[in-house]
C-alpha cells in the first residue's frame, strides 16, 4: 500500500472517530435535556444505554485509527531508512526513470487530446452526412435548408435512433468514440486531461510520480536484499548508455547481478521497466 492510500485510511479513519464522538455528544446533551425535564431514570435509561454503546463505538474507531497511523509511521520510517541507505547508483536511475515517466504522460496527455478533437471533428462530419443523405431525416433537411447547420443542430438531429445507427456503422457513435479514448487512455492520463491549470497539473504529475518512484525503491532494494542480503558494495553498479541500471552488487549473503529490460519502443524505455536480480555462485 502506497503512502497516499495509507494517508488517506489515516484520514478516513479519523473522521469514523470524529463522527462516533460527535454520536456520543448527542446522546450525552439528550440525557442532559431529560434530566433537566426531570424525568426519571426509567425514562433516560435507552439514552443512557445508547451512550454507553457509542463510548463502545468510539473506542473500535480510535483503534482501527491508531493501527492505520501505525502503518502509516512505519511507511515513513521505511521510506527514509531506504532512502538513507540506498546506493546513490539505483536512486539515480530512478530519478530519470521519473523525469522520462513525466514526459511520456505529458506527451500522451497531448496525444490524448488531439485525437478526442479529431474524433469530434470526424464525428461533426458523419452527422453532416447523415443530414445530407438519411431519408429519415428530410424534415431536418427541410428546416435546415436555408443556413448552414451550427453544432447545435448537428447534435440535435432528429430522429436521433437513424443518427445513431448511422454514426455506429463508422465507429463514431457516443460507446464507439469512447471505447477509441479508453484505448489510448489510463488513469494518469485521464486526471491529466481533466486538469486545466498547468501548475496544478505538474504538481500532481509529479507528487504522484514520487510516490510511485518510492515504491519502485523500495521494491528493488527489497529483492536485492532477499538475494544477497544487507547491502555492503554496490559500486559495480551503473546506467547503461540506453538509460537502464545494470551491474553487479555485493552484500553480507552473497553477490548478484542486475540486470533492467525495458519494455516498449525506445521512446518509452525508460519508463516501462523490468529489473533481474540473479544469484551469483561462486
Amino acid at each position: 500500500m502506497t503512502k497516499k492510500e495509507l494517508e488517506t485510511k489515516v484520514i478516513n479513519a479519523q473522521a469514523a472517530v470524529a463522527k462516533r464522538r460527535a454520536i456520543a455528544e448527542k446522546h450525552l446533551n439528550a440525557i442532559a435535556r431529560l434530566q433537566a425535564k426531570g424525568a426519571s431514570e426509567w425514562d433516560i435509561r435507552d439514552k443512557r444505554r445508547d451512550y454507553e454503546e457509542s463510548l463502545k463505538k468510539i473506542e473500535e474507531a480510535e483503534k482501527i485509527a491508531a493501527n492505520w497511523e501505525k502503518k502509516l509511521g512505519e511507511h515513513i520510517s521505511r521510506d527514509a531508512f531506504i532512502e538513507a541507505n540506498a546506493p546513490q547508483v539505483v536512486k539515480d536511475f530512478l530519478e530519470k526513470w521519473k523525469a522520462a515517466a513525466a514526459r511520456y504522460f505529458r506527451i500522451r496527455r497531448e496525444g490524448y487530446i488531439a485525437y478526442r478533437d479529431e474524433l469530434r471533428a470526424d464525428e461533426m462530419n458523419a452527422r453532416r452526412e447523415a443530414l445530407r443523405t438519411l431519408p429519415e431525416l428530410e424534415r431536418e433537411r427541410e428546416i435546415l435548408k436555408d443556413r448552414e447547420p451550427t453544432t447545435s443542430d448537428l447534435l440535435n438531429l432528429f430522429p436521433w435512433k437513424a443518427v445513431d445507427a448511422f454514426l455506429k456503422t463508422r465507429g463514431l457513435d457516443h460507446y464507439g468514440i469512447r471505447e477509441k479514448l479508453a484505448a489510448r487512455s489510463d488513469g494518469i492520463t485521464d486526471r491529466l486531461v481533466d486538469m486545466q491549470d498547468e501548475a496544478e497539473r505538474e504538481a500532481w504529475l509529479d507528487k504522484t510520480l514520487e510516490e510511485e518512484k518510492k515504491a519502485k525503491l523500495a521494491d528493488l532494494i527489497g529483492r536485492i536484499n532477499a538475494v544477497v542480503g544487507t547491502i555492503r558494495d554496490a559500486s559495480r553498479l551503473y546506467i547503461a548508455e540506453n538509460g537502464n541500471i545494470n551491474g553487479t552488487v555485493i552484500g553480507t549473503e552473497g553477490k548478484a547481478k542486475v540486470e533492467t529490460i525495458g519494455a516498449g519502443g525506445y521512446n518509452i524505455v525508460c519508463f516501462h521497466f523490468r529489473t533481474l536480480v540473479h544469484e551469483i555462485k561462486e
